[in-house]
């Protein structure tokens, strides 16, 4: 028996004890993935190969709020896997359930559909789930063996399943007669009145599950549809689809599932996790999966999370046009699974979780959670990604170069040659993106009423910066100059709005000295006096506001 706090919390947890609770973390571990991973070492023998299920609706594309399901799958079974344990991850579409009422009133692509399986609709189903396994196989997290549905060849660590395939196909057909014959038993274990109201019918005429059943056993179920009116009897099991308490634990046990990661509001109290605890013990006579309980991912501002049920994102592609995968993992990898963390493509959002990252990848060196973390993520090397520059100076030199792509990447080369020509080509690639999309306005100025360039909607980077002293005093001090970098002064931030307002016409902009040493100090000095002189912006004369080639979207963006 384990005599100390620490080890009673972690057996109570590891055996879904209410002692222990969902929440319940060993924190001396390295990683929480690490935690979860040596729970299910400790209840399954050496040869047993564990399943990780992520199982998710494609009611609309999958956000990055979906995506934390499948990365908390994807860092225990690389725990796994390092501990040397036999692992997969089964995803789970499950395109069986139906479509909700108020989503096909409000979208044209489901009029009509609403109450029917969401693979009724199968070019949208299989539309919404190849474009998040584009995804998953752009992050890596997808193997190279599955094609675009997801299927694997037999023993890969990876499967990929379609409910509304396996229900139809019979796969659960015995188990389903089971669940009906018990009905009774199984309404009492979870608290209801009925067991009939554990079940729904898809109606044999209309297709939809708005039905009432009158009668249920283990062969058919009679029931009457309230959307066309039909009385009928169901023979077959395959469309008398249990409730999603029940559907969970069936699949559990069919596919032998021993751990799944879920939101924590599915794990307090009075939720799916606790209230099918029952169903475990006294039913099916088996423990409760290991759940990873895990928190919201939020937007970069306000209190709500990320929601995709009204479609719009953003989406796990639109992370990888400005990220690299080994950061798209890192982000969601590096906080406490229990914690809400959030996400954005602000300013502050991207150059913050450039520069946290770039700190953690120097760590991974000389401290062992960080060690621990970088080989969670993937088997990359971690040298190459030392030598980076900041993600500041690689858009400060694409900047002072007009946006242009090569001659940034030339100046990169040169102040930095120890960084990897590959890795430092898609850091600027990247900064290049980000640019030419979330931080256009704000770095590059919008049209005005001309055409060009040259306004912002920042307040402080006014046309009062033509005759500043700021910018005077940089002038000269830029003619002189023959050292590197920008001269040196005493500049307020009034100062610097002035400066980069003439530059560039916003408030913001790369540092002076990145400026300087990319254009020479003739070049900003003359182009200052250009804004000083004549209103004019040379250096905006260059950039393009359309991106460079980026990861392709598998399909459109939902509306």
């Amino acid at each position: 028996m384990p005599t100390t706090r620490r080890a009673r919390v972690r057996a109570g947890a590891a055996a879904g004890a209410p002692g222990g609770g969902l929440h319940a973390q060993d924190r001396s571990a390295a990683h929480w993935a690490l935690d979860y991973a040596r729970r299910l070492a400790d209840r399954y023998p050496a040869h047993h190969r564990i399943l990780i299920q992520t199982s998710m609706s494609p009611t609309g594309y999958f956000h990055i709020g979906n995506f934390r399901d499948t990365v908390c799958a994807h860092l225990v079974h690389r725990a796994l896997t390092g501990m040397g344990r036999r692992s997969a991850i089964l995803l789970s579409f499950d395109d069986y359930d139906p479509v909700r009422e108020s989503q096909a009133a409000r979208d044209p692509e489901l009029a009509g559909y609403g109450g029917r399986p969401l693979a009724a609709h199968r070019e949208r189903a299989t539309r919404i789930c190849r474009a998040y396994l584009a995804e998953l196989r752009a992050v890596g997290i997808l193997p190279a063996d599955a094609d675009e549905d997801g299927r694997t060849p037999p023993g890969s660590a990876w499967e990929t399943h379609y409910q509304f395939e396996r229900y139809r196909a019979g796969e659960y057909r015995e188990r389903q007669r089971r669940l009906q014959r018990d009905a009774g038993r199984l309404a009492d274990l979870l608290g209801k009145d009925d067991g009939r109201d554990l079940f729904a019918v898809y109606c044999l005429q209309c297709g939809r599950n708005d039905t009432e059943i009158h009668e249920l056993g283990a062969a058919a179920a009679r029931y009457r549809c309230l959307s066309c009116g039909a009385e009928l009897t169901a023979r077959d099991p395959a469309v008398v689809k249990p409730s999603w308490a029940l559907d969970w634990a069936l699949r559990v046990a069919h596919e032998h599932i021993d751990c799944e990661p879920a939101g924590q509001d599915h794990c307090s109290a009075g939720s799916t996790m606790d209230r099918t605890r029952p169903v475990y013990d006294r039913y099916l006579r088996r423990p409760q999966p290991v759940i990873v309980p895990y928190g919201l991912v939020r937007g970069e501002r306000g209190g709500g999370k990320v929601s995709g049920s009204r479609g719009g994102g953003p989406y796990v592609r639109d992370l990888l046009t400005v990220y690299p995968p080994v950061l798209v993992l890192w982000l969601y990898a590096r906080g406490n699974c229990l914690s809400d963390f959030r996400l954005g493509f602000g300013p502050g959002a991207f150059f913050g979780a450039y520069d946290a990252f770039d700190r953690f990848v120097r760590a991974a060196e000389h401290r062992e959670r960080a060690r621990v973390l970088w080989e969670l993520l993937g088997d990359e090397a971690r040298a190459g990604r030392a030598a980076l520059p900041r993600m500041r100076s690689v858009v400060g030199a694409l900047y002072s170069h007009g946006g242009r792509t090569a001659p940034a990447l030339r100046h990169l080369e040169r102040r930095h040659p120890e960084a990897a020509g590959e890795l430092l080509a898609e850091r600027v690639r990247h900064a290049r993106n980000w640019l030419s999309t979330h931080g256009h306005r704000r770095y590059w100025g919008a049209p005005d009423a001309a055409g060009g360039r040259g306004r912002t909607d920042t307040a402080g980077a006014a046309e009062t910066a033509r005759a500043g002293p700021a910018v005077a005093t940089l002038i000269d001090g830029l003619r002189t100059h023959d050292g590197p970098g920008a001269p040196r002064a005493a500049r307020t931030r009034e100062d610097f709005r002035e400066i980069y307002g003439a530059l560039f016409g916003t408030a913001h902009g790369p540092r002076l000295d990145t400026l300087a040493d990319a254009l020479g100090p003739t070049v900003l000095a003359d182009a200052l006096a250009a804004y000083r002189d004549h209103g004019r912006r040379p250096l905006l004369g260059k950039p393009s506001a359309r991106p460079e080639p980026v990861l392709q979207e598998a399909v459109p963006h939902a509306g």
